[in-house]
């Protein structure tokens, strides 16, 4: 065996198993085992300069027994899921309105100052703009559901200060 032909077996080889592990995780359940009702996401800016922006992700649901909703996947990140009464809620930040206050300097007691910076859980998942995944435990073991219908709601300006009561 030439070294040409040996080199093609071990890429072969690595293709493999590198395409196992991706079959895994991009497995999709055909109906969930709770209902939700008008998905929707919506965009929101913060008013104040370095406030913050983000995507909220909404899914009513109802129906839900003995599973565990953790995280939603969308646009290439992933977040732990907020639960408020019959809805959750994934919390996307983005690059848009974002405080740029770093010290760069040699001395590290300096850039103690420094803001942490948000880190990006990323998704395994390839999804369209208006898709997303709910990830969720049934009796111990992990399942994903696809949402491929995600409405977009009006986007959200927050003002600079909440409204003073007279």
């Amino acid at each position: 065996m030439n070294n040409k032909s040996r080199l093609l077996f071990y890429f072969l080889i690595s293709a493999s198993f590198i395409n196992c592990s991706t079959v895994k995780t991009n497995t999709f359940t055909d109906a969930a085992p709770f209902i939700i009702t008008a998905p929707y996401y919506s965009s929101w800016i913060s008013g104040i300069e370095g406030g913050g922006s983000g995507i909220n992700v909404f899914l009513p649901v109802s129906d839900i027994r003995n599973v565990e909703i953790d995280s939603i996947h969308f646009r290439g990140e992933k977040a732990i899921v907020e639960n408020k009464g019959s809805s959750i809620i994934g919390r996307f930040k983005t690059t848009l309105n974002r405080s740029r206050d770093l010290i760069m300097t040699s001395n590290p007691k300096d850039e103690f100052q420094n803001k942490l910076i948000y880190q990006l859980d990323l998704s395994p998942f390839v999804l369209a703009n208006n898709e997303c995944v709910i990830s969720y435990r049934l009796q111990d073991k992990r399942h994903y559901y696809k949402i491929s219908d995600l409405k977009k709601a009006p986007h959200i300006v927050y003002p600079s200060a909440p409204p003073k009561k007279h």
